[in-house]
């Protein structure tokens, strides 16, 4: 039996790790992932467990076969006894079993049990995979976990590698490539020229403080840490709170509670979850100890849905009604996407957000991007639709409302350095109206 596999002397600590968890920052091709499917192929192999279970996840199902597969299939030519490229798995002649799947379909990783996974890309995947649902399937067999990438600004991974770095329990690799001495200096050297300062630092030398290529909120997030405007911000009980929400039912729904204060907007809590039906929610809003002011709906609210023959605000009203519950229901206006992120891109200027109960609505707005087109190699003017749209996009609607509810946006727009449109929302509200009323006419 051949193992077709030598590792590059930067990996040689990780394969020879002792620790249950670990967390690789690598720069870009230095061989992170070939390195890590053959340390699942090579535990697979040499495991006690019976009918031993191991996974690779990328962010997508699909990137998972295009990044891994290949890989997998030659770590595994001589030991490998079944191979399903359907559902791209192999199993060995010892009846352990390697996986691959994708983030954007958690439910298949519900149910089954682990004895060793490889994270990719994490910063890329939901924030709540990893304690919702991977963590869970290591548990009884007490697995073994890796987390592996390259610095994309300080989301989740990020939070992954600080704990690697402090606790005795974790293995802990980072490797720039000015020290891995894998990639060529003159290769290094075309990279700078056609990379910006902050996108050579964050893929080669791994700095998590590059700012992020293509997010529409990472640097305003930042500026609000650096200003402490994400921290400790309580429910003030002697305010009425108010609610945005982003429905989904085979998607996720993500809701934001605000309250509006003297000097701004505190964005209080932040719910996501997905899969549930609208009745989960409201029962959800019922349990909060808030008193409401208004209830935001997103402008398909109106919609009639086919499995009850009424609308979303329909439904919320007559629910709200049988309870006897004095809530106010609206629906957001609606305008372009752009109007929008232009809009949350102001109203942050005058928030603060709890840092704990928000935690992963704000990561949801550090990681929303544009879409990157490959074959263009731009970004285009639409969102990435991945996690993080979700909270962006209930965000989107919160500011929407702030903005039409109050014109205090622009009281601390000066403080920053983000340079502010030469229009407003209550602009963009009347051309909208007017385009509205000549189509009308028509």
């Amino acid at each position: 039996m051949d193992v077709y596999y030598t590792p590059r002397e930067a990996f040689r600590s990780f394969h020879e790790r002792d620790k249950r968890w670990a967390c690789i920052v690598f720069h870009r091709r230095g061989g992170k992932t070939v390195a890590c499917v053959n340390d699942l192929h090579t535990r697979a192999l040499y495991t006690q467990k019976s009918l031993a279970r191991y996974a690779y996840i990328a962010p997508f199902y699909r990137q998972a076969k295009d990044v891994a597969w290949m890989y997998l299939k030659y770590a595994t030519k001589d030991t490998q006894t079944k191979t399903r490229e359907s559902e791209l798995s192999v199993e060995l002649f010892n009846g352990s079993k390697i996986s691959l799947y994708g983030a954007d379909n958690p439910d298949a990783l519900r149910g089954i049990y682990l004895d060793g996974v490889v994270l990719d890309e994490f910063g890329d995947c939901r924030p709540s995979l990893w304690a919702e649902v991977i963590f869970p399937t290591l548990t009884d067999r007490q697995g073994w976990a890796t987390f592996i990438g390259t610095p994309k600004g300080k989301n989740h991974f990020y939070d992954i590698r600080e704990i690697a770095k402090r606790s005795p329990d974790w293995f802990y690799l980072e490797v720039p490539a000015s020290a891995s001495g894998i990639l060529l200096d003159s290769e290094l050297q075309i990279a700078r020229t056609i990379m910006d300062e902050n996108q050579y630092a964050q893929e080669y030398e791994c700095s998590f403080e590059a700012a992020v290529k293509g997010t529409y909120y990472s640097e305003i997030i930042s500026e609000m840490e650096r200003d402490g405007r994400i921290g400790q911000v309580d429910h003030d009980p002697d305010l009425n709170v108010n609610v945005a929400m982003d429905l989904g039912f085979s998607d996720s729904t993500a809701i934001w509670f605000w309250q509006e204060r003297p000097d701004g907007f505190a964005l209080i809590d932040f719910v996501e979850g997905e899969g549930e039906a609208l009745e989960h929610y409201l029962n959800l809003l019922e349990s909060k100890p808030y008193v409401y002011d208004t209830l935001y709906l997103p402008h398909d609210a109106r919609a009639k849905t086919l499995q009850t023959g009424r609308s979303t605000i329909e439904q919320c009203l007559r629910w709200t009604e049988e309870r006897e519950l004095d809530w106010t229901w609206s629906i957001v206006p609606r305008l372009d996407l752009q109007d929008g992120i232009n809009a949350s891109r102001l109203v942050l200027q005058t928030s603060s957000i709890d840092k704990t109960r928000c935690a992963y609505g704000i990561e949801a707005l550090r990681a929303y991007r544009r879409r990157y087109d490959e074959l263009k190699q731009v970004f285009s003017d639409k969102p990435d639709h991945d996690w993080a749209c979700h909270g962006a996009d209930a965000f989107r609607y919160f500011a929407l409302v702030a903005r039409a509810r109050h014109g205090a946006v622009e009281r601390a727009v000066e403080r920053t350095a983000f340079s502010r449109p030469a229009y407003t929302l209550d602009d963009l509200f009347a051309q909208r109206e007017k385009v509205n009323w000549s189509r009308h006419r028509l």
